[in-house]
């Protein structure tokens, strides 16, 4: 059941979702502080291993040495050259610049100058690449565009950090990504993403109907909340194709789909054998980008009974997470132009069923007010609990 009894207000005007005074407040108090997806332990098999990737404005190299991951900004201190162009690759002991050979080590140092007199008198350590703090949960690698003090990723993923470690472990393996731009708000996105109102016109033909009340069980925190169903199908068949899934796997059958909202902008999804990390990065106001990484569970290694699951599994799945976020894909950007409109007919408003919407919403009115600053706690958060926030 659901924890509101009765309707609730639209918190967010249009224009919070439409004006760059807004975004870049969000940006900027939000994003910037906060731990951000951005790829897997997978992309970084070898020793020297690099990865690159667009940030919020920040163009990053996420590069394997000394056994774990680091990030920096894939700008050479020297003339701001991209350090490298390619999306990845492996650069060895060494980071160099494609644009005068410039070479950095683990810890951003410069280790080689050409003709390095000519630079003379520099003083050493003036001119290293700009690091930022990675930390991982499974195979998820995580980077936060800040050295200020901040949360650890564990404090951000709170009460279902061991449960965003195990979903993500060594047992589940990478087999698709989506990487795809939507003409809208991130809030919209996000919003779409936390409720379960729009299944039946939009996902009738994947998700089906829209699941009871009765089987829906929401928990709301200060900085997050989750959504829980069973759908169990009662079609016999499909509980059959199931449950030899399942057996194949070497796994008990599992009805459950639920849905982790960690705020601003990551979630992750647990259903059956598979498991989908989500990020929601905003790239201006009527803009965002949508980076999904798709896992099922990997069945028993070494086994011919596990990688037949697998390859089932994953040819299931990429095909239906891929239906799925195009049906969003497409209603989305309709609900930015309506927002976008020379007026509308009401001030809005969020039936129960999409109460954490309103949820995050008061999340967003108490980060980027103009009290925030002056409230702000040393976590990067802000005093004070929500009206609908259950411990």
């Amino acid at each position: 059941m659901f924890l509101s009894d009765s309707h609730l207000p639209q918190l967010l005007t249009a224009e919070d979702y439409t004006s760059q005074e807004q975004f870049q407040r969000e940006l900027d108090r939000l994003f910037l502080p906060s731990w951000q997806l951005v790829g897997t332990m997978s992309d970084l098999k070898q020793e020297g291993d690099f990865f690159t990737f667009e940030l919020l404005g920040h163009p990053l190299i996420i590069w394997r040495t000394e056994g774990r991951p680091r990030a920096y900004l894939n700008v050479c201190p020297h003339r701001f050259s991209r350090m490298k162009s390619e999306t990845c690759g492996n650069t060895g002991e060494r980071l160099r610049c494609q644009y005068h050979g410039w070479e950095f080590d683990c810890d951003g140092q410069t280790r080689k100058i050409p003709d390095a007199q000519s630079f003379r008198p520099l003083t050493k350590g003036a001119m290293r690449l700009t690091e930022f703090p990675v930390e991982t949960a499974g195979q998820l690698i995580f980077v936060r565009l800040t050295d200020a003090p901040g949360p650890s990723l564990s404090e951000f993923l709170g009460p279902f950090d061991e449960i965003a470690r195990s979903c993500f472990d060594e047992n589940r393996v990478c087999y698709d990504r989506i990487d795809m731009e939507v003409e809208a708000n991130w809030k919209v996105k996000v919003e779409n993403g936390m409720e379960s109102y729009h299944v039946d016109q939009i996902h009738s033909g994947t998700f089906g109907r829209m699941p009871d009340s009765s089987s829906c069980t929401h928990e709301l925190q200060e900085n997050r909340s989750t959504f829980a169903t069973v759908e169990e199908t009662e079609d016999r068949v499909t509980q059959a194709l199931d449950r030899f899934i399942h057996g194949l796997a070497g796994q008990e059958p599992d009805w459950e789909y639920k849905h982790y909202m960690f705020y601003p902008n990551f979630m992750f999804i647990k259903m059956r054998l598979f498991t989908w990390a989500e990020t929601v990065l905003p790239i201006a106001p009527n803009r965002t980008r949508l980076y999904t990484i798709l896992f099922c569970h990997g069945g028993r290694p070494g086994s011919l009974r596990g990688r037949i699951a697998r390859r089932m599994m994953s040819s299931w799945g990429r095909r239906f997470i891929r239906i799925v976020a195009q049906e969003d894909a497409e209603i989305i950007p309709e609900v930015q132009r309506g927002l976008a409109a020379a007026r509308r007919p009401s001030t809005g408003v969020v039936s129960v069923r999409e109460e954490r919407c309103f949820h995050f919403q008061e999340y967003i009115r108490r980060n980027t007010s103009a009290e925030t600053e002056q409230r702000q706690t040393p976590n990067g958060t802000t005093d004070g609990e929500t009206s609908l926030v259950h411990s």
